[in-house]
């Protein structure tokens, strides 16, 4: 828990919270969002293989890589580069590395308060993340290995311009049991909708799933909304 960033965390105009259920008492589940530099702000969400302890090390592992990562861009001089596709390559050689038999879907981004651009890379994800507006409300684009499996994965970078209000929730595949539908494409056409009547909100997202309640789960569930500008 004192590994999580602070929830709700303000920066410039930007808000970011989360909220992380684990299906045992420790989760495989991890998000993540932190100042760059002075003019850009990284965040993550990842869900690792299974859940329980051997799950949960993967996740001190990955919030360790991070943080070395920027560490070492800053010392080299390179942190202009600090590309989200860069990140995940990162993580994924290092989980290879390791040989702990364990990998990782994740949803990476970058955004530049200066250009209002947000650059993100997703790792084999699901479901992607929710752009939420007061007129649409849909899916991100974007597809990737997962992150920790195999040497030749390469990983893309999306960018787009964000909304003067907007929220953009990121979830972890636990959701997908809270769902209604039978299949995964029905699923996946019901997330926006409840999104949608959340109003983009974490809170709004807490009340539809009824997450003060659940019982017992088949697997963690995590998520992280960021927003501008909707409250």
């Amino acid at each position: 828990m004192n590994m999580l960033p602070e929830s709700p965390w303000t920066v410039s105009d930007l808000r970011f919270e989360h909220q992380i259920i684990p299906s045992l008492y420790l989760s495989g589940d991890f998000t993540d969002y932190f100042r760059v530099d002075e003019r850009r702000v990284a965040f993550y969400l990842a869900d690792v293989s299974g859940h329980g302890a051997s799950s949960a090390f993967v996740t001190v592992l990955l919030k360790f890589m991070t943080t070395r990562l920027l560490f070492e861009f800053k010392r080299s001089g390179t942190l202009r580069d600090f590309k989200p596709s860069e990140v995940l390559g990162h993580i994924n050689r290092g989980l290879i590395n390791c040989k702990l038999g364990k990998h990782v879907t994740m949803v990476g981004g970058v955004i530049d308060e200066d250009t209002g651009l947000m650059t993100y890379s997703i790792g084999g994800h699901l479901p992607l993340p929710v752009l939420y507006t007061p007129e649409h409300c849909g899916y991100l684009e974007g597809r990737g290995l997962p992150v920790g499996l195999f040497d030749e994965a390469t990983y893309q970078d999306h960018v787009m311009e964000l909304p003067p209000r907007f929220s953009l929730t990121l979830l972890s595949d636990g959701i997908l049991d809270l769902l209604p539908g039978d299949t995964l494409k029905d699923k996946e056409a019901a997330l926006p909708e409840i999104v949608k009547a959340a109003g983009g909100s974490l809170d709004g997202l807490r009340q539809r799933f009824e997450l003060a309640t659940l019982g017992e789960m088949p697997d963690d569930i995590a998520l992280m909304v960021l927003s501008r500008n909707l409250q």
